[in-house]
């Protein structure tokens, strides 16, 4: 009982607010956690993640004390197709797991109204010594009601001279499953190459995806094991 309300607290100290300018010290505050918290692999240039500030279909949310940025969450919500993605979300060290990262992740789900929410996350497929922290996250969108896209290989597009890690794709859709046709699969990876990464919605490594996620799925219909 007496953790639960130092957590209540804790998330009482805080307000959400979306950061406007990148000429602030909010937008430093927020930009050295990015850069501690993202792998070199995930991590955007400065100046790309400055530009997210002048569109509309980008919201960098900002959770601050009555001194500083302590969080953060990156959300883009399509206005194309009904979709959006948390580009990535990260807690100031020292204030994880006292329930701001939840508090966070409604209010981003709330601000793309009845899209689905896409999670790209570092997979544990993979063998990387952050593993445990890896499960973990992924523990943390699952238990707030996201669901993995079983069978899909995400290939996240490379954003920096180093390569991504492996990495999986979940979606949070009100908290329900949602049947996933190849169809809706294709958009929103289509959505999330141009719209987010600046690629051909053609591109060959959607293909790639939608071709192995169709043969796993073919091999869990006939009773194999994936």
């Amino acid at each position: 009982m007496m953790h639960r309300t130092k957590v209540t607290l804790l998330e009482n100290q805080y307000s959400i607010r979306r950061l406007e300018s990148s000429d602030s010290e909010s937008f430093d505050q927020f930009f050295d956690i990015y850069v501690e918290a993202l792998p070199v692999g995930e991590r955007k240039p400065k100046a790309n993640i400055e530009s997210l500030l002048f569109r509309t279909d980008y919201s960098i949310f900002v959770a601050t004390d009555q001194a500083s940025v302590v969080a953060f969450a990156i959300v883009f919500a399509s206005q194309n197709t009904p979709v959006a993605l948390l580009e990535y979300m990260a807690t100031k060290k020292g204030l994880r797991n006292t329930g701001l990262g939840k508090r966070l992740f409604v209010h981003a789900l709330e601000s793309v109204g009845n899209r689905v929410m896409l999670v790209e996350v570092d997979s544990e497929r993979e063998r990387a010594a952050d593993n445990e922290i890896r499960v973990r996250r992924k523990n943390f969108y699952i238990r707030n009601g996201c669901r993995q896209i079983e069978g899909l290989d995400y290939l996240m597009p490379q954003v920096s001279d180093a390569k991504p890690p492996v990495m999986d794709l979940l979606y949070h859709a009100g908290g329900d499953e949602i049947d996933i046709t190849e169809q809706s699969l294709k958009i929103w990876l289509s959505t999330l190459y141009a719209e987010v990464y600046n690629r051909d919605k053609k591109d060959r490594a959607i293909a790639e995806m939608l071709d192995a996620w169709r043969a796993a799925d073919k091999r869990t219909c006939d009773g194999g094991v994936v």
